[in-house]
């Protein structure tokens, strides 16, 4: 290679590192779970000093992501705004997202063999007793998008969790409508299930940046509604969030979608059903053109909670928002930090 070919070469390294990172970075936490798995927790202090709030926020993603999306536009970010708002943010990735220690597709110390019931049980455990004992609080306030809500509802509501004051959930359904088209992408998957021991999305998604739009976008137009995402952020999804999915976790997903409810891996326990013994405030936010959380199935979540104190709103254009909000978007679509995290800051100061 000419000297000429590596300056360039040097150069569009550096323009796609430019166009694909994410400027806004706080302090990293190693969190061992019980099953000695490593957990990435970022720290983002409070910046306002003339508030306390009395309890800090710990963040969850959702499936096939990690917690880069929370941080999406930097000072537009919901975890920005929840600083600035005087909350202490600490921002968690789930087992097997990469910046904890490599998970093998075959071999290793790990390998893609966890269950969703894996994040119920140790990954949220893990994370709520890090997070207190650091901050020396009692509780925490909770929001979890996606997958990252639906596991606290499944720890609401069978394992007497008393750890989380309040709960705000982003487009996290327990179950899914019959005519789900992700539901039905998913059911078409099981076959390569035999071949590969996981979903390999991260790999094929960094690929996927590189070229036109229109090729993937059937895939990634579940994901977020397309008007309502800014390019660079499709961008920064596509290199620096998705991550694989194990098989276990789509067995799950498709047996909820066969059944009505997600149920534990080994079939014996209906997480739908125990709604009914979760307690707390709730926040249930809902997408209007979610392909995966359709506001129906979260309404159905709002009606089964045992909870006093519960919210339900849909984030549409009949409601008076500028756009019909999607699945991700709802967290950093273009005027998500105007519409959408002003409204969830201010349940949470109502409780805190």
């Amino acid at each position: 290679m000419t000297r000429q070919c590596c300056l360039w070469a040097i150069l569009l390294l550096a323009f796609v590192s430019g166009c694909s990172s994410i400027p806004l970075q706080g302090e990293r936490h190693r969190v061992t779970t019980a099953d000695d798995w490593t957990l990435i927790i970022e720290h983002f202090p409070s910046l306002n000093n003339t508030l306390k709030r009395k309890y800090p926020v710990l963040i969850c993603p959702g499936l096939g992501a990690n917690r880069e999306y929370f941080k999406l536009k930097d000072e537009d970010s919901l975890v920005r705004q929840l600083q600035r708002a005087g909350y202490d943010v600490w921002l968690m990735d789930l087992r097997g997202r990469r910046e904890a220690d490599e998970t093998g597709y075959w071999f290793g110390k790990h390998t893609y063999s966890y269950n969703v019931d894996d994040y119920i049980r140790h990954d949220l455990d893990a994370a709520l007793q890090y997070v207190l004992s650091k901050t020396g609080a009692e509780k925490v306030n909770y929001i979890g998008h996606s997958m990252g809500g639906i596991i606290m509802y499944a720890r609401l509501g069978t394992l007497a969790e008393k750890r989380v004051a309040n709960f705000v959930a982003i487009a996290s359904p327990l179950s899914l409508l019959p005519f789900n088209e992700w539901t039905f992408k998913l059911y078409r998957m099981r076959g390569g299930m035999v071949l590969l021991p996981v979903l390999p999305l991260r790999p094929g998604a960094y690929l996927a940046s590189f070229v036109p739009e229109s090729v993937y976008a059937p895939f990634a137009n579940a994901f977020y509604h397309p008007e309502n995402t800014e390019a660079k952020v499709k961008t920064q999804l596509l290199r620096n969030v998705v991550n694989n999915i194990s098989k276990n976790e789509i067995r799950q997903f498709i047996h909820m979608a066969e059944n009505a409810g997600l149920h534990s891996a080994d079939g014996t326990t209906n997480y739908r059903d125990a709604l009914k013994n979760v307690t707390i405030p709730v926040y249930l936010l809902a997408a209007r053109r979610d392909e995966l959380a359709d506001p129906a199935t979260v309404r159905d979540v709002f009606e089964r909670l045992g909870s006093k104190d519960k919210t339900f709103e849909i984030f549409s254009r009949g409601e008076g928002y500028s756009e019909d909000y999607g699945h991700t978007d709802i967290i950093f679509g273009k005027k998500a930090h105007q519409e959408v995290h002003p409204r969830i800051i201010a349940w949470l100061d109502k409780r805190n």
